[in-house]
């Protein structure tokens, strides 16, 4: 038995299915979840100027950070007195970021316990001043 189909059942047939593909991607896209993009893009957005200022200060003075990690433990070198905050970022799981102030000793140096952090990649943000500049130094790690 042979089906005869026209032009017109064809492009109407045609339309309907891209019609529902349409519609099909658009519940999919509004059952994603909203947590899925940055919030303060547009804020980010506007303080990089003084974000990059700080980074580039960094190399101008030579005074990025040596990190080591060690067995639960973040280990910070400065090359200069430091006070200030490290902001420990977890892509996988942003409710595990956290903040940490801290100040370096004699030798400039800083000890992070890193015990309660759970292992894997971590972006840190260190932000600091120093002779009245900012800096702010940017690396990632593998905390084991």
């Amino acid at each position: 038995m042979k089906i005869k189909m026209n032009w017109g059942k064809g492009l109407a047939l045609g339309m309907g299915i891209f019609m529902l593909f349409i519609i099909a991607m658009g519940a999919y896209m509004f059952r994603q979840s909203p947590d899925d993009y940055d919030h303060q893009y547009y804020e980010k957005g506007l303080a990089y100027d003084s974000v990059y200022n700080q980074e580039r200060q960094v190399l101008i003075d030579k005074v990025q950070p040596k990190i080591t990690v060690g067995n639960n433990a973040v280990a910070v070198d400065f090359a200069a007195p430091a006070a200030g905050t490290v902001q420990f970022e977890r892509l996988a799981d942003p409710s595990l970021d956290r903040e940490v102030a801290f100040s370096t000793d004699a030798g400039y140096k800083v000890n992070i316990d890193a015990g309660h952090f759970r292992k894997g990649r971590w972006d840190l943000t260190f932000s600091w001043q120093n002779a009245g500049k900012k800096y702010l130094y940017q690396q990632k790690i593998d905390l084991k």
